[in-house]
């Protein structure tokens, strides 16, 4: 799976992160209208697993003032992602999805279960890879 993301403009039914400062924020990027990830239903409650839904927001309060960085697909990854279309299928029919869970169903997790319908999390794998490794 590819961690390889870069600043640029994003394309329709791209997947798109942001960064949080100890994490990264993931979503579909289908317009500067409309970005889909999981979110809370205010600032205040984003970090709140019980208020977290798939949700629709506006770039600019996707990005919340950061960098938008857009994923570099592999040619490996190239032969497995689903079409634009379906992608934005996926992620409108998610919309209200919730059972947030930070190390089996985040933000990234969807995304990429929009791109390839499979649930992956590059950031827990490295987060538990480390965890063990110190634990031996």
């Amino acid at each position: 799976m590819s961690n390889n993301f870069e600043i640029k403009k994003a394309t329709y039914a791209s997947h798109i992160r942001v960064n949080r400062g100890l994490y990264y924020h993931h979503g579909i990027y289908l317009s500067d209208d409309c970005v889909i990830h999981f979110g809370g239903t205010d600032s205040d409650n984003i970090l709140d697993p019980s208020k977290a839904r798939v949700i629709k927001t506006n770039l600019d309060d996707f990005l919340k003032g950061g960098i938008l960085e857009v994923r570099n697909i592999t040619q490996e990854e190239a032969a497995t992602i689903r079409s634009s279309q379906d992608i934005a299928n996926y992620a409108f029919a998610s919309l209200g999805n919730a059972g947030y869970d930070l190390v089996n169903n985040n933000c990234e997790h969807f995304a990429n279960e929009c791109l390839f319908g499979e649930k992956k999390s590059m950031q827990v794998n490295e987060i538990l890879s480390k965890i063990f490794a110190y634990m031996k």
